[in-house]
């Protein structure tokens, strides 16, 4: 009686393991699908062309101050050359917005 009772508990037990290794894999599975489906949101073109030309507007004024604080003469006409490529960019970016009618507020 004594050996049927033990068997009939590890039979419980080897359902029971059976049964947390089922819902452990169950919950893995719902993660791997969660992560394969995820997509980033959408960011709204219009909106990222706006902070495109905030940002190159800032690059800009960054270069700017860069030239105006430059002293080593070896860096001046790199400082010269990074505030006209910033310069050039941002006025593209402008005329672009113009264009496609897009109005940035900078405030």
């Amino acid at each position: 009686m004594k050996e049927q009772s033990s068997i009939e508990t590890n039979e419980t037990n080897g359902t029971k393991k059976e049964k947390a290794v089922k819902n452990v894999v169950s919950v893995l599975e719902n993660l791997y699908n969660k992560i394969g489906n995820y997509q980033e949101p959408e960011i709204d073109e219009e909106q990222a062309f706006i902070q495109q030309v905030l940002n190159a507007h800032e690059e800009w004024k960054n270069a700017e101050g860069f030239f105006h604080n430059v002293s080593d003469p070896d860096l001046v006409d790199h400082a010269i050359y990074k505030l006209e490529a910033a310069k050039t960019r941002y006025i593209y970016l402008l005329k672009k917005a113009k264009e496609e009618g897009v109005r940035v507020n900078f405030h």
